[in-house]
């Protein structure tokens, strides 16, 4: 066993946005290096989610599966880049606020941003990764119906605590 999955939940963003944080989470073998466990992660039936439908990790995958807006298979162990705590906030707090069709002093409420705090303080809990997006031509039939105000994948190996968890911020 080289990850289980042992839960998931979703935060959402301010009502009427369709933006949403979705923390899933894997047990893991700490022995492993972290290429290892990112290929572990990509080929794992609850990696196998589009993110317009709700999330059933006990579901059948079929072949070929998807993962967000991408066919899988177009998402390997080194698709991930080595990020910091610092960087993965600035992107998660760019993408959280700073959409085009809102007011330009627009911000997240504070309900909200105590759900971001939780996020923030998760990516600090282990060596961080980003997801490099595959290209336009690796999205399946119906990819477009997710990111549109953007995708954003981070992944934390959490070796004190055997633990892998999947960050994943976009909208629907």
């Amino acid at each position: 066993m080289a990850l289980r999955h042992v839960g998931s939940e979703i935060l959402h963003m301010d009502k009427g946005t369709f933006m949403w944080i979705q923390l899933t989470h894997f047990a893991m073998d700490p022995a492993l290096d972290d290429r290892s466990l990112l290929s572990a992660l990509v080929v794992n039936d609850a990696y196998a989610h589009d993110y317009a439908t709700p999330f059933d990790a006990d579901s059948t995958v079929t072949e070929p599966a998807v993962h967000g807006r991408w066919w899988r298979d177009s998402i390997r162990g080194d698709s991930f880049e080595p990020s910091t705590p610092i960087d993965a906030q600035t992107v998660l707090q760019t993408w959280a606020h700073e959409q085009d069709w809102v007011d330009p002093h627009y911000r997240q409420p504070p309900e909200v941003q105590a759900r971001l705090q939780k996020v923030y303080t998760l990516l600090r809990s282990g060596n961080l990764y980003r997801l490099t997006n595959p290209s336009c031509e690796h999205e399946h039939e119906y990819g477009w119906v997710t990111g549109k105000l953007g995708f954003h994948e981070f992944v934390v190996i959490d070796r004190p605590g055997r633990v892998i968890h999947l960050v994943v911020a976009s909208d629907d």
